[in-house]
Order: structure tokens, then sequence, then C-alpha cells
């Protein structure tokens, strides 16, 4: 059975690869919460938490860092990272300053995914659903008892 979301949540996306992009929709189907592409059609408001899902090479977008100073605890409280090149550290460091400065709480658990090949397709195994929506889980967990 798989978890329903607790708190008031979202998914959003910053990727343009059909494989992250599938990661983020697995996360919410398995918390029955919304899941959008950044900027999203709807502003967050009020959030407990939001998993940003995002690819970096290099800088984050100018997109993705206008997006993330807009992101005050009245839209949300705390925001998580999912990423798909743990080598990016810069560009990591550069979206949690940004985030920072706007005065959200970001929660330093950060899930790395295995950057997918240029052919990789958009299609994630049992496992790695399994393992994400796990992480997801205690991440939703540790908001909740706040």
């Amino acid at each position: 059975m798989l978890p329903v979301s607790p708190i008031k949540m979202r998914v959003l996306c910053s990727s343009t690869k059909p494989k992250i992009r599938t990661y983020a929709t697995a996360l919410g189907e398995a918390f029955n919460c919304q899941t959008h592409d950044v900027p999203p059609a709807y502003p967050c408001e009020k959030e407990r938490l939001v998993i940003l899902v995002a690819s970096l090479k290099g800088e984050p977008s100018d997109t993705l860092r206008r997006f993330c100073a807009e992101l005050t605890p009245a839209r949300a409280y705390n925001v998580v990272l999912v990423v798909d090149n743990k080598d990016q550290t810069k560009g990591i460091q550069m979206i949690k300053d940004t985030l920072k400065e706007a005065g959200t709480n970001v929660i330093d658990d950060i899930y790395y995914l295995k950057s997918p090949g240029l052919f990789s397709g958009a299609k994630i195994s049992f496992d790695e659903r399994t393992a994400i929506v796990r992480w997801a889980q205690g991440i939703v967990e540790s908001v909740k008892s706040k």
C-alpha cells in the first residue's frame, strides 16, 4: 500500500530528462500530492513540504533560481532536494543558499539520483521507486513530528 501524505506537500520538478521527471511523478503518486514543473502554474501556498527534484549541470537555471528566491515561508515551510548529480556541489549550494535567503527551512537530507545516461529512457525500476519513496516517507515523518 502506498503512503498518503499526512501533511500539505507538493513535488516540483526542474528537469527535461524523462527519467528524472518519472521520479518526480512517482513521488507525487506515492504521496497523493500535486506534481508540477518549476515554476508551477499555481504558486505554492503554506506547503509544509516541497520536494524539489532537479537536474543540475553547473549552475541552476535562472528559472529555478528565481523560483527558489520566491519560495518564502508563506509558500513553503520546508524544502528538500532530489538531484541527479552529486558532483554539482556548487549548484546544490546555490539552490540551498537561495532558499535559505528566502527564509525557507532547507532539509539537509538530499536524495541523489544516479544520473541517467543520454538514452536511458523514462522508466525507473521497482527498487529505484521503492528507495526514493522510503526516503521521502522518512522526510515526511520528520516534518510531521515538528
